[in-house]
């Protein structure tokens, strides 16, 4: 009878998938509204920044359509009347603040590659949370939005692990 336990516990241990928190329906509006708001400045920077046009081009395709993900958001989320960030969070805010200063600091090329090495983690991040949300999430509107946002998202994921990949 005890052991039942202790097979359970050696199962959970090894699991080579990472878990994720359960998120609430604010949390996730929350995350969600701070990612938009970093990849539209992060792909309006390197819009007009990377030396490289495929990177232009992507970046400038990330910024109109986090413009518009983050928009049917906030559509969904005062119909939910949850309240949405109006300003990125310190992390995001440093990290494009380095985009920036790093154009200052370095060729263009590396600038270049941060911004790739950013959205690369970026995207992995986001499409694991909307996935995670359009599956396990509670507000039916929410799991809509994210389930329905997915494609874009796993495409700009598609994009830059290409583009990181031809570095």
């Amino acid at each position: 009878m005890k052991r039942l336990p202790i097979v359970v516990a050696a199962l959970l241990a090894t699991s080579t998938a990472p878990a994720l928190a359960a998120m609430s329906d604010q949390e996730f509006v929350t995350a969600a509204s701070i990612g938009n708001q970093y990849e539209f400045a992060a792909g309006e920077f390197a819009s007009t920044a990377a030396p490289d046009p495929r990177v232009k081009a992507f970046a400038s395709t990330i910024a109109a359509e986090h413009a518009d993900i983050d928009a049917e958001l906030n559509v969904v989320a005062r119909l939910e009347k949850l309240p949405v960030p109006y300003m990125m969070d310190e992390t995001h805010d440093a990290m494009v603040r380095k985009l920036q200063s790093s154009q200052l600091e370095n060729p263009p090329a590396e600038s270049q590659r941060l911004f790739v090495t950013q959205q690369k983690e970026a995207h992995d991040k986001t499409v694991a949370m909307y996935e995670q949300y359009a599956r396990e999430g509670t507000n039916v509107r929410l799991k809509d939005y994210a389930q329905a946002s997915l494609p874009k998202l796993r495409a700009h994921q598609k994009a830059i692990t290409a583009l990181a990949a031809m570095r």
